[in-house]
């Protein structure tokens, strides 16, 4: 007997489906705020969705500039509406944090390469897979930042997903950093937060 695959469930139709949105927790941002350059004022975060990056930002004095191209998600102020691989901003920015939809990571990781700022993104761990992606990191000396722990993303799914994530950032150090999940709490941190 053969066994009947589900193609429904594979990569390439999130896509289509819409299944691509995986809004990031609290908990995976915190980390990532002592990587930020200290000179670094004005934050454009390029897949707003839901806010959740937009407010650690916010709260830890950064200002944000938000864009998306769903802009149905929004619950942090406003969002523009722009897509990030099509359109150019008409605004400043020093930096770039995002989510990406993670079947584009390799489109955004180009694309966010491309405006020669300081960027960091999270995406799953198999961002470091593929000889042109490899190519990429090892050419512009980016870094990453080794979470301990599987990402419970806030959104579609109920449970973790099962994929490792990491933060990419163009520090020019190529080095991996290592934080610790259990040192930031979802509950405690969003107390603080909202």
């Amino acid at each position: 007997m053969v066994a009947k695959i589900d193609v429904g469930k594979f990569k390439g139709n999130r896509r289509e489906k819409g299944e691509d949105f995986f809004a990031t927790p609290f908990q995976a941002i915190l980390p990532i705020i002592n990587y930020i350059p200290k000179e670094i004022k004005t934050i454009w975060e390029p897949t707003a969705g839901s806010g959740q990056i937009t407010k650690v930002l916010r709260k830890n004095g950064f200002e944000v500039i938000q864009t998306d191209i769903n802009t149905s998600r929004q619950i942090e102020g406003e969002i523009q509406f722009l897509d990030f691989l099509k359109d150019k901003p008409k605004f400043h920015f020093d930096a770039i944090i995002f989510n990406p939809p993670f079947s584009y990571k390799t489109e955004f990781l180009e694309m966010a390469l491309s405006y020669g700022k300081f960027f960091m993104f999270i995406c799953p761990i198999t961002i470091l897979e593929t000889k042109n992606r490899s190519s990429l990191y090892y050419q512009n000396k980016l870094s990453i930042i080794n979470l301990s722990n599987r990402i419970g993303y806030v959104g579609t799914y109920d449970k973790k997903p099962f994929f490792h994530s990491i933060w990419t950032l163009n520090d020019g150090l190529s080095k991996i950093h290592y934080e610790n999940l259990d040192e930031y709490s979802n509950d405690l941190f969003q107390e603080k937060i909202i």
